[in-house]
């Protein structure tokens, strides 16, 4: 979980704080005119939080024969906001519209948490960290295409790769460790979403930017956990809304 600062901000979030304002308000030293026939990189560092979504499902049944329940749990009460590192290629359609493609590695860590009860006593479970990678593509619209500083929107799909989550349940006054369970399996996600973002021009061939936007991302697949027990179904879940937010720095060439 990221470690946040006397201002109340972690430090990824600082950085794009900082990046948003320099891109109003850095002097520039180019004024590239439209999008039409450019070609560029972008490198971009920053978060993702999670704005909806569960990761474990209300159920009531029994562990080795005593009552056990779990309760519904949010996402965002047990994986820490996301760090996310994106690489995307960008291309000048016309005057106004540029597609781009990006690759993301995604990194999330998990906090324990009470998620229920077995026989009255708390039952405490802690997912495992896991990673995600990224393949989206899209389209930008400038509304100022023209000048040092630029705004947009784009529309995004991709898919996502998502790694195995084990979690690992305890009761502690009972003497109960379920270690490292099969929760998710691998995978394979459909995303889609929107964006929208601003870049300012330090040069005719740099520019730096922050952007914010939204993803949904479909359920998990979920693995086979607790047969028997009247619990299978707590992993039926995983669909969720995130809100990535970035600083980034763009090369043309």
């Amino acid at each position: 979980m990221f470690l946040e600062t006397e201002s109340g901000l972690s430090p990824s979030r600082s950085v794009i704080v900082v990046a948003a304002l320099a891109a109003v308000l850095w002097p520039s030293a180019g004024s590239a005119q439209g999008m039409e026939n450019t070609r560029s990189v972008s490198l971009s560092v920053g978060t993702g939080l999670a704005l909806g979504g569960n990761v474990i499902t209300e159920a009531a049944g029994s562990i080795n024969g005593t009552p056990a329940v779990f309760v519904e749990q949010a996402y965002g009460n047990h994986f820490s906001d996301a760090l996310g590192i994106r690489v995307t290629g960008n291309l000048g359609l016309d005057f106004t519209k540029e597609a781009f493609v990006t690759f993301a590695y995604n990194k999330m860590n998990a906090t324990e948490r009470v998620t229920g009860s077995v026989g009255g006593y708390p039952l405490y479970t802690r997912f495992s960290n896991t990673l995600a990678f990224d393949l989206e593509g899209g389209l930008r619209y400038y509304f100022l295409p023209e000048g040092p500083t630029r705004t947009y929107v784009a529309g995004v799909a991709g898919i996502r790769f998502q790694d195995r989550i084990g979690a690992t349940i305890r009761v502690l006054e009972v003497g109960l460790t379920l270690d490292d369970l099969d929760y998710f399996e691998d995978s394979t996600l459909f995303v889609f979403g929107a964006d929208a973002g601003i870049s300012r021009d330090l040069s005719d061939a740099i520019a730096i930017g922050a952007e914010i936007g939204l993803r949904y991302q479909p359920k998990f697949s979920p693995a086979e956990i607790l047969p028997g027990t009247g619990l299978e179904g707590i992993n039926d879940t995983g669909s969720r809304v995130g809100l990535p937010i970035s600083a980034f720095l763009t090369w043309r060439f």
